[in-house]
């Protein structure tokens, strides 16, 4: 209820909404909101008083505003007429206040008046008489033509209404008015209209007081006194009869005034109805027009009325105008009749008579349309029982009569200017055969007019088209004679007859029933009508054959419930019950008239129907049973003589008498022999030819013997074989093909045909006969002929039948004794096959047709051929008892069935298919995995007719090995092959695949898998792709079970790879299949290819990324690669299979398989064998014998065991990366050349191990566990590899908690003793970093790792040992106290100061900062000793302020800073500071700055660096020279005299006077400076140089 609420608001709002728009001055506005408005009403069930009541006001201003558009005002109009269903009184009013006495209105205020008394009739009524009133005051004021016409409209909705109320006044809900005032008003309205202005009126005025009529005069008719004057305007009414648009209207007032008429039971005058029925009857008969229909039904429906009123008038008045020549008239009648007798009108029927007797006046007119208009009308008389038992047989038989007419007409030469004749005459033969079959033969009166004259339609031939519906007349007729037979008191009514009837003897009906009857077998209602009737008609046709035909045409009419009965069964099983039937009735003079009938009916069938060729077996039956010997020879010699009787002689000849030998075959072969004797052929045939005549030829005499041998009693024929057949045939033939006496190639193909024909019907008798003793001796002879024919038909054309009978004639002798060879089955076949298959595609062979018929015909020679040549090798394959044999000929299609062309693979598995389908027993070793590995790709060709001869192949492959599979499935697959989607194709193929494969027997995957490569390698790209899913869901089903076959099947598909590589998809699908068989045998797969040779070629790399590819191998072949490897390097050392294996891992691990769960045991084994390779040169020859691919420029490459290593370590590792097992090293790629190089293999190590993600606790974990025993292997490299392995890990603090880092550590301090420098090397650094990763340890051990340490400071041999000893040290003693390293002090100190001047930065740098770290372990005990070093050091640490290797000069710096406090030279402080300036000092400045303060401070400390400098002259590094002079200058400027005449002057004056030689230029400087210097301070002094 709220909803519904709510719904009214809204629309009230719209509303209110809408009417204030109303007030604006927008016409077009206007015309939106009025069709609004019109919806909304009428769809609103209640609308609020104030809204109608604006509405009103609103509608009714706008109506009557001539300013408005006229479609605007109409539309307001509509609105306020709408309204009267919601408040009609105030409506009414609205338009009753301007509808006013004596004042003329405006328009649309009458038609509104007039809209409301049309669609609110009741509530109209009482405001009528107001209403006429007022109108008629107003008429005559109405001069405007517009306004005449609305004032008509009005009177013709009031007449209606109020001639409604008249008729209807009980359902009106007020009392009874009185309707005859108004009818006044109407009278005198009506009155003035037709006496002023109907006299003067215009077209549309005319129009609109047409309209008036039907209802004013309808209303006047209920007045006695008004009715004179209202017939008298119907006169007016027909006179109008002028224009089209008008007689519409004409009718449809004259309609209503008729019906009026008889509602008042007025009787209309004489004149006047002639005058109706004249009018009426020629608005009927005009030109039919699209304008004109509507007319023609109202005038229909006049008719309709008048025959009500006055049919006997009505029949008097047709009859007079049916005969009229006028084919208009008399089709407007014919047509008139029908319509009336299908309107049933009760009173029709006492004029059936009338009615026939009117039909029969036009059964000679030879119009079509009056033909077809009679038929359509005895159709209906038939239908309603407007038929007479005396008067109607003339109206059937016209209909049937009809039929032949047309029929005959249709025949006939159709002439140029007869299309509209024949398309009249197939009108009437439609029509005939339609009244037919809607014709009830048991309608009231219906079976005494049709029995048993409808039996003299059933044999003559021009009633042949009629048959369908004439056999279920017959057929109603007998049956409903049946039931009544049950009901004695009921009337027979087919035992009635009127007149004598020429009916059809039982002859003439069984030869034409039973003729007809061989159609039912195509599923023909006449034939099956034609069989229906035998059924019943037994005793007409004879009282002996209703028990015989009781029992066995029940059993005959079984095959016709199928949908496929066969013709040639079905003709057996007629001719069959055709001889038992004349069996039964054994009488001589019965038989002879049967065969006389059949030969009479000749005629009635063309040469090429199918009935005309089962006429001629009845007949040849019928002579068969015939015991008349003389009649029989008699007959067969009419139709030697005169052939042409029969239609088409040769096969009518040829099949009579072949049937007719059936029980006569002496006579026949007797009478035929005499007619060869007395003929003389080759003349006869030319004098008939000349007089026009048909004769025998010996082509035809050659068919007539081939069709006798057919028929012939198989034990008689065989005795007389050769020499009453094959002899005389081949005699005949023989003659035809001399000219002149000389034997030549007769190129008839008739001749040809007939040959080959009878050969191929002689054949077929023999093996029918059975008898396995017979010879039969002219078979080579025969098959000679046969190949003949085929190799003289041209390769490019298909335009005889030759090929295709020849191969017939060829199977059926192959199969008759003495058995041909194996070679003579393969010559045959192969000549066969080349003469058909090469052709070229069939719609070029059709194109040679020049008609759509010749087109059809080489289509069907196409179709034959095929089919003969796939049963011809069908026969002879499988009647062979060797396999052996049977594949060596199957192998004869292999080259075709692989054709690039198309059209040749489509015939060859269409071939195919035929020879391996239908139930076929091959011999018991015949094996199918090579063939089906040949078709199976198919199901993927291009063709469809390829796809599915494929799988049908396949099923029957199966079949022969008894396996009857999912049949059913299969097929139902095999029909989605039609598709054209290749990806449909693949699916459907691929299901088909994993239901087949499960069958092959496991010996034979071999062989079909040898197939399936071979077309990998050869066949197109979806026939390939075929081939893989094939070959791979086999190896998932068989797989298992392949393992005795495995190292055979590797070698086919490696075999196969090279070329197979050349073709993608070919290629990866191989891999597939390769992957498929390593998810059964991983063990054997690995192995076969670690055999392969090294370095690994393309295919084998391609093998084994395939395997890693493989989601089901994947895991299994790198964990067999991981046992081989372990294994292969279980003594330390590596051979081939070890190096193999790191090759496929490097294959396995590049296609991104992933190493989480293996990757510390594959990193321990790869780097083992990375360690035992090192140097290693390649154990064995690995050179490849195998075919291969090779690319241009392409080498066979000399591995190197330890790259092939460190290439899938490298591989290992950027996965681990990928994966976060790892990280990059920060040698980035350089890492793998130190790796693989015995100098740097240690260095590439410890990168390798500060690679590792320690955080990664599991796998670092397994790694050391692993690798700890490369610490003690026999393998020297393999110790050094895992020391340096471990070295970088002992830093690595969490290694200590979890690992067994103490063990390694003791083991690494044995190797610092080690002869080895590499390895003692590494040691020492990992003793080092022990430092960084466990110092407990280091404070634990410290002894023993200091003495380890020490000794290698000792190698002077090996710079590595004793930087990394510096280093070890360096991180050692931070770790230790003065107390901890007291001991070993002075030696360190000592074995320290020795590498300040080493040639290597690492060393010297390494060394000066170990000696400032010194500085912190001297304690009180070596705090002099220290201090004396120090001294001895100052002069390097000085130099090397400005050593090439910035960072010494740092660390110079910083060392002079700690250890000038040892001196007492705290002063230099301010010196030292300026070289963190980032203006630094030169060297000069520095020197002599610093010595200034030096030598205030203290001349000793001077004089030793002045003592300890001449060694640095000779310094190999520029700078170190240069300074080393500045330093001397620095010295001798600053030195007191006492010290000055302790210099060495000659010696120092000699070596700056070299050092001024110097290559360098800043030397030279310094030096001639230093020089000057000395030379001064020397004459300072008074010393002489």
């Amino acid at each position: 209820i709220t909803h519904g609420m709510e719904e009214s608001t809204e629309i009230f709002g719209d509303i209110n909404l809408t009417l204030g728009m109303l007030n604006k001055e927008d016409n077009i506005s206007k015309e939106d909101i009025y069709s609004h408005l019109t919806s909304v009403i009428q769809n609103t069930d209640i609308l609020d008083d104030a809204i109608v009541q604006r509405l009103i006001y609103y509608t009714s201003k706008d109506m009557r505003d001539e300013n408005i558009p006229r479609e605007i005002r109409m539309l307001a109009g509509e609105v306020l007429v709408s309204l009267a269903a919601h408040d009609f009184n105030s409506v009414m009013y609205e338009v009753q206040s301007n509808f006013r006495i004596l004042e003329l209105p405006n328009e649309f205020v009458v038609l509104s008046l007039a809209e409301l008394a049309t669609r609110y009739v009741s509530q109209s009524i009482p405001f009528m008489m107001m209403t006429l009133l007022t109108m008629q005051t107003m008429l005559r004021l109405a001069e405007d033509e517009n306004m005449k016409q609305t004032f008509c409209i009005a009177l013709e909705k009031f007449s209606k209404a109020i001639y409604k109320y008249v008729n209807h006044w009980k359902d009106f809900p007020y009392p009874r008015l009185d309707a005859n005032r108004l009818s006044d008003k109407i009278f005198m309205l009506f009155r003035y209209i037709m006496e002023k202005w109907a006299p003067m009126a215009s077209h549309m005025q005319t129009l609109a007081i047409v309209k008036v009529h039907g209802p004013t005069v309808s209303l006047l008719l209920h007045r006695e006194d008004f009715s004179e004057f209202a017939l008298n305007q119907v006169h007016w009414l027909l006179n109008q009869y002028k224009d089209q648009e008008i007689d519409f209207h004409i009718t449809q007032s004259l309609k209503q005034i008729l019906a009026a008429a008889v509602l008042y039971d007025i009787v209309l005058p004489k004149t006047l109805r002639k005058s109706i029925f004249v009018n009426m009857l020629h608005q009927f008969c005009r030109v039919p027009e699209h304008s004109a229909k509507e007319n023609e039904i109202e005038a229909s429906s006049c008719f309709l009325i008048l025959a009500h009123s006055n049919p006997a008038e009505l029949m008097e008045f047709f009859d007079e105008q049916i005969r009229s020549n006028k084919e208009v008239i008399r089709i407007g009648v014919l047509t008139l009749l029908k319509s009336v007798i299908s309107a049933e009108e009760p009173k029709l029927r006492d004029h059936i008579t009338s009615v026939e007797r009117t039909v029969k006046v036009v059964m000679g007119d030879l119009s079509t349309k009056v033909r077809n208009s009679t038929l359509l009308l005895i159709q209906t008389m038939c239908e309603k029982c407007f038929i007479e038992a005396r008067e109607g047989w003339p109206l059937i038989d016209y209909v049937f009569s009809q039929f032949a007419r047309s029929n005959r007409k249709l025949e006939k030469t159709v002439k140029a200017n007869s299309q509209e004749e024949e398309k009249g005459e197939k009108s009437v033969q439609e029509t005939s055969l339609k009244v037919l079959k809607t014709l009830d033969p048991l309608a009231f009166g219906m079976p005494q007019v049709l029995w048993p004259r409808i039996l003299t339609f059933v044999v003559p031939e021009e009633y042949t088209g009629t048959l369908d519906y004439l056999f279920n007349i017959i057929r109603i007729l007998i049956m409903a004679e049946e039931r009544k037979k049950h009901n004695v008191k009921e009337s027979t009514a087919l035992v009635l007859s009127t007149g004598a009837v020429n009916l059809p003897s039982p002859q003439q009906l069984l030869a034409r029933l039973l003729v007809i009857s061989v159609l039912a077998s195509l599923g023909s209602l006449r034939g099956a009508g034609a069989i229906g009737l035998l059924k019943i008609l037994p005793e007409i046709i004879h009282p002996k054959l209703i028990d015989l035909w009781k029992t066995r045409l029940p059993e005959l009419l079984k095959p016709l419930e199928g949908n496929n009965a066969s013709v040639v069964l079905w003709e057996l099983m007629l001719l069959q019950l055709l001889k038992e039937s004349l069996w039964k009735i054994s009488d001589k003079a019965w038989t002879i008239q049967l065969s006389q009938d059949f030969n009479q009916q000749m005629d009635s069938y063309s040469n090429t129907s199918i009935e005309k060729k089962f006429l001629w077996k009845a007949l040849g039956t019928t002579l068969a049973s015939c015991q008349d010997t003389d009649f029989v020879s008699s007959q067969i010699k009419d139709f030697l003589v005169a052939p042409s009787q029969l239609g088409d002689q040769r096969q009518g000849i040829t099949s009579i008498l072949g049937y007719c030998a059936e029980d006569h075959l002496d006579i026949v072969l007797k009478v035929l022999k005499t007619f060869q004797d007395q003929e003389k052929f080759f003349m006869n045939r030319c004098k008939y030819i000349f007089s026009g005549k048909k004769k025998l030829t010996k082509t035809d005499v050659i068919a007539i013997y081939g069709a006798v041998a057919l028929h012939a009693p198989k034990q008689q024929l065989l005795s007389r074989l050769n020499q009453d057949f094959l002899a005389q045939i081949l005699f005949l033939y023989g003659q035809c093909s001399q000219v002149l006496g000389m034997a030549v190639m007769n190129k008839d193909i008739d001749l040809q045909m007939s040959f080959i024909r009878s050969i191929i019907e002689i054949g077929i008798a023999v093996q029918d006969a059975e008898d396995k003793q017979f010879q039969f001796s002219y078979k080579e002879l025969l098959i000679g002929y046969m190949l003949d024919f085929i190799r003289d038909e041209p390769l490019d054309s298909l335009a005889s039948p030759i090929r295709w009978k020849a191969l017939i004639a060829i199977r059926y002798l192959s199969k008759l004794k003495p058995q041909l060879s194996i070679n003579d089955h393969l010559n045959i076949l192969d000549e066969t096959i080349r003469k058909l298959l090469p052709l070229p595609p069939l719609e070029i062979l059709k194109n040679e047709g020049e008609t759509d018929k010749d087109k059809e015909h080489i289509n069907f020679l196409y179709d034959r051929s095929m089919d003969a040549l796939g049963k011809l090798m069908r026969t002879m394959i499988w009647d062979n008892v060797e396999a052996e044999n049977c594949h060596e000929m199957f192998n004869l299609l292999r080259m075709w069935l692989v054709s690039q062309k198309e059209w040749e693979r489509e015939r060859a598995f269409q071939i195919t298919a035929k020879v391996l389908t239908n139930d076929i027993e091959p011999p018991e070793n015949f094996k199918i995995g090579s063939l089906l590995g040949l078709l199976a790709p198919h199901s993927c060709d291009t063709l469809p007719t390829i796809r599915q001869a494929a799988v049908s192949s396949m099923i029957g492959l199966f079949c022969t090995k008894g396996i009857r599979m999912e049949v059913e499935k299969l097929q139902g697959l095999q029909q989605g092959l039609e598709c054209e989607d290749l990806q449909v194709q693949i699916k459907i193929s691929s299901k088909i695949a994993k239901i087949a494969c499960r069958f092959i027997p496991n010996e034979e995957i071999q062989m079909f898998l040898e197939e399936t490569l071979d077309g990998l390698e050869s066949l197109d790209p979806s026939c390939t792709k075929a081939c893989g899913i094939w070959m791979i869901i086999t190896l998932r089903e068989h797989g298992a079970a392949l393992e005795d076959q495995l190292l055979e099947i590797l070698g086919t598909m490696y075999h196969h790879m090279p070329v197979l590589r050349q073709k993608e998809e070919s290629f990866q699908l191989m891999l597939e299949a390769i992957s498929q068989i390593a998810s059964f045998h991983m063990d054997a797969v690995v192995v076969n290819l670690l055999h392969k040779a090294l370095p690994f070629d393309r295919d084998t790399k391609t093998l084994w990324k395939a395997l890693a590819e493989n989601p089901a191998s994947t895991g299994k072949v790198i964990r067999v690669l991981i046992e081989k490897l372990e294994m292969g390097l279980e003594d330390d050392v590596a051979g081939r299979e070890a190096i193999s294996v790191a090759c496929a891992l490097y294959e396995v691990v590049s296609v991104g398989t992933p190493v989480t769960g293996l990757y510390p045991e594959l990193f321990t084994l790869l780097l083992k064998l990375v360690s035992c390779t090192l140097g290693q040169k390649m154990p064995t020859s690995t050179l490849s014998h195998r075919r291969r691919v090779m690319q241009p420029g392409e080498r066979q490459q000399v591995p190197d065991p330890c790259r092939l290593s460190t290439t899938t370590l490298k591989c290992l590792q950027a996965q681990a990366t990928k994966e976060g097992l790892a990280r990059e090293s920060d040698e980035g790629d350089n890492l793998w050349t130190l790796l693989s190089s015995p100098e740097s293999h240690h260095i590439g190590v410890c990168a390798l191990a500060r690679s590792m993600l320690v955080w990664q606790r599991g796998v670092i974990l397994d790694i050391m566990e692993q690798l700890f025993p490369s610490l003690t292997s026999s393998s020297e490299n393999y110790r050094i590899t895992g020391t340096a392995f471990f070295s970088e890990l002992m830093k690595e603090p969490s290694l200590w908690k979890l690992g067994n880092l103490r063990d390694v550590l003791i083991l690494m301090d044995q190797s610092a003793w080690d002869s080895n420098s590499t390895l003692r090397q590494m040691a020492i650094r990992g003793l080092g970093n022990t430092a960084s990763g466990a110092p407990y340890k280091v404070k634990k051990h410290k002894q023993i790792m200091l003495e380890s340490i020490i000794r290698g400071l000792y190698h002077l041999a090996r710079t590595e040992v004793v930087c990394e000893s510096l280093k070890a040290l360096k991180k050692v003693l931070e770790l230790l106290t003065d107390r901890d390293v007291s001991f070993y002090f002075k030696e360190i100190v000592l074995q320290t100061r020795t590498f300040f001047e080493d040639e290597q930065d690492e060393v010297r740098l390494t060394s000066i900062l170990l000696f400032e770290d010194l500085a912190s372990l001297t304690g009180r005990r070596w705090k002099i000793f220290f201090a004396e070093e120090i001294k001895k050091s100052m002069i390097s640490f000085l130099l090397h302020l400005w050593d090439p290797n910035p960072k010494i000069g740092a660390a110079c710096r910083d060392v002079l800073v700690i250890c000038i406090p040892f001196l007492g030279l705290q002063e230099l402080y301010g010196v030292l500071d300026h070289l963190l300036d980032q203006d630094l000092l030169r060297a000069r400045d520095f020197y002599r700055q610093f010595c200034v303060k030096l030598a205030k401070k203290n001349q000793e400390i001077l004089w030793i660096l002045h003592t300890h400098s001449f060694t640095f002259f000779t310094s190999n590094w520029e700078m170190i020279r240069s300074a080393a002079v500045k330093l001397t200058d620095a010295i001798v400027l600053n030195l007191t005299n006492q010290y000055v005449e302790l210099l060495e002057r000659e010696q120092l004056t000699t070596r700056l006077q070299e050092l001024r030689q110097d290559h360098c230029i800043s030397v030279q400087r310094a030096a001639e400076a230093a020089l000057q210097t000395l030379l001064r301070r020397c004459k300072e002094t008074s010393i002489p140089l």
